[in-house]
């Protein structure tokens, strides 16, 4: 039986500290500014202390994040996270630098033991290189920003059948057979996001203009290249990622063609509209998994369970702990994230449930994110559960294919069980162009930073015919389509947060193709790699999970013909 986990015992900070301005840490901040070195011993118990004081600012950080997300209309939690950003981060910035030069500075950081250490010295110069002190308050101003957007987001509503509707609970109608009723909501979704979409601009003019700015202070010439440093991305370049986009262009577009055919043929519509994306082809009726939330985590724990104990017991104590937040509602941002706990290792999870197969996948998939969290929250140091998005995004995406023979509990009808399973299969593969369109537009808009919003349209509509099968009649909703990727909150808010995804999909197949052999082998590989944490790089976390760190045409082209063969589109 899962119980509550107490937070860490503090050596350093006070058990009855409360954060509540920057003066009520910053004798902390100070007291470690002032410290010795005498011996290695003396950095290793500094850095324990940091460790243990960046833990507690940046859980109450993520606290203030989390409760004004699950309610952007309270007024009082957004002033809570708007005086963190504006008072407290511009000062904990700055003495961050401070004391990552005091450490570097010091002649005994070299006898560190590299083996424990490397990742993190490599991190260190990597952060000092980059820092700018003229960049701090351009960075409070792009959080306060990005904050803008799940607000805006949040309050998007549409009426239908007397019915106030949030996008995500109005999307399920997209499923329904009657293909009138599947425009009407269509239409009613778009016409929503098109009300704000002066607004959205106006943001994103502003979001662009401020990350050349710290691009440019900080030495690059585009923010796309800052960004690649900032990310940590050691293990690969822009190359990687360009050959990337052309790869999912040339191996994965033609299979989701292939399927749409399909859908085309099933259906019996030529063409095929944008509001007939989503209704079943391998049923009479949309997948109705459960009803409410409450039933989604029942469920969801259950079937965690059945693929290994571990991984319900991480999201049995967050239900005890109270931390989870699943179902959608007026006011409450879009999407979904788990929020990782520092100080007390329990994560938070954040979503927008409204009864579809999707938000079981939502589910298991920051199931996954939470089990990462459990699996590195007794790692001493703050940097070694600080991994990049490569390893986070393989611990979700796996989780999601490796519970499917479970799902069985959602649905007890073998033949549903298969269409669920059909339709995520389908699913992998028809994210990866978005993945693909997403990323390239991305490194089109910031290195191309004086652009017109007329320019980036263009873009956009030209990179998402790149990635596109030509099969999907957009004519009488060309604005919509043009605007598109308003609707990805990372382009707003986490910036070339994106890629990760479709590199870690591969890395996921990967490892459902080793739980499809051997099971109990593939599940310990996948804790090992996970327990990790930061402490060694993305190909060796990679290879401790048994698959390679590789998005190369040829890898990517072996595990498109497994989903294919699973699919029977050879």
């Amino acid at each position: 039986m899962a119980a509550p986990i107490a937070r860490k015992s503090r050596t350093f900070v006070s058990e009855d500290l409360v954060i509540t301005d920057w003066e009520s840490i910053r004798p902390y901040f100070e007291e470690l500014l002032k410290a010795g070195f005498n011996t290695v011993d003396d950095i290793v118990q500094w850095l324990s202390r940091r460790s243990e004081l960046e833990n507690v600012v940046g859980e109450e950080y993520r606290w203030r994040y989390v409760r004004q997300s699950c309610d952007t209309t309270n007024e009082v939690l957004e002033k809570a996270f708007n005086t963190f950003i504006e008072q407290i981060m511009p000062q904990w910035m700055q003495v961050s630098n401070e004391l990552n030069e005091k450490i570097a500075a010091s002649p005994l950081l070299e006898q560190l033991d590299k083996n424990r250490f490397g990742i993190y010295l490599r991190s260190l110069k990597n952060t000092l290189e980059l820092f700018r002190e003229e960049n701090i308050p351009l960075f409070t101003e792009i959080d306060k920003l990005s904050n803008e957007y799940g607000k805006i987001s949040g309050a998007m509503t549409i009426e239908y059948d007397g019915r106030e509707l949030t996008l995500q609970q109005a999307a399920r109608l997209l499923q329904q057979k009657d293909r009138a009723v599947r425009q009407e909501v269509f239409e009613k979704i778009q016409n929503r996001r098109l009300q704000d979409k002066e607004k959205l601009e106006d943001l994103f003019d502003q979001l662009l203009r401020l990350r050349h700015q710290v691009a440019l202070n900080a030495g690059f010439n585009n923010f796309r290249d800052y960004m690649m440093r900032s990310l940590g991305r050691f293990d690969y370049t822009v190359a990687d990622c360009e050959a990337f986009h052309e790869a999912v262009a040339k191996v994965i577009v033609p299979i989701i063609r292939k399927i749409q055919e399909q859908r085309a043929e099933v259906l019996n519509l030529y063409p095929l509209r944008p509001y007939d994306l989503d209704v079943p082809v391998h049923g009479d009726h949309p997948l109705t998994p459960f009803k409410e939330a409450d039933e989604l985590l029942a469920k969801s724990i259950t079937t965690l369970g059945a693929t290994d104990p571990y991984f319900s017991y991480c999201i049995e104590t967050m239900k005890v702990m109270g931390h989870l937040d699943l179902d959608s509602r007026k006011g409450k941002r879009p999407g979904g994230y788990n929020m990782p706990m520092p100080e007390t290792g329990v994560p938070f999870i954040f979503m927008n449930a409204a009864g579809t197969q999707r938000d079981i996948i939502t589910m298991v998939h920051e199931a996954g994110h939470a089990v990462h969290s459990f699996l590195t929250k007794d790692l001493e140091f703050d940097f070694e559960q600080n991994f990049g998005s490569e390893v986070a995004e393989l611990a979700s995406m796996s989780m999601e294919l490796m519970t499917m023979d479970h799902w069985n509990t959602f649905y007890s009808d073998p033949e549903l069980l298969q269409r669920a399973k059909t339709e995520q299969l389908e699913g992998i593969l028809g994210v990866l162009p978005w993945i693909a369109t997403v990323d390239k537009f991305q490194h089109w808009i910031y290195t191309h930073p004086q652009h017109s919003r007329e320019e980036r349209k263009e873009a956009w509509l030209q990179i998402l015919k790149t990635f596109s099968t030509g099969l999907i009649n957009w004519d009488g909703y060309e604005e919509a389509q043009a605007y598109s990727w308003h609707r990805q909150l990372h382009i707003f808010e986490v910036p070339f947060y994106y890629i990760e995804y479709g590199i870690a999909q591969l890395g996921a197949i990967g490892v459902w193709k080793n739980f499809r052999a051997n099971p109990e082998q593939a599940i310990r590989q996948y804790k090992a790699a996970l327990s990790l944490g930061n402490t060694a790089t993305i190909p060796e976390i990679y290879a401790a999970a048994g698959v390679p760190f590789d998005f190369s045409e040829q890898n990517i082209s072996q595990l498109a013909g497994l989903l294919s063969s699973e699919l029977q589109l050879n």
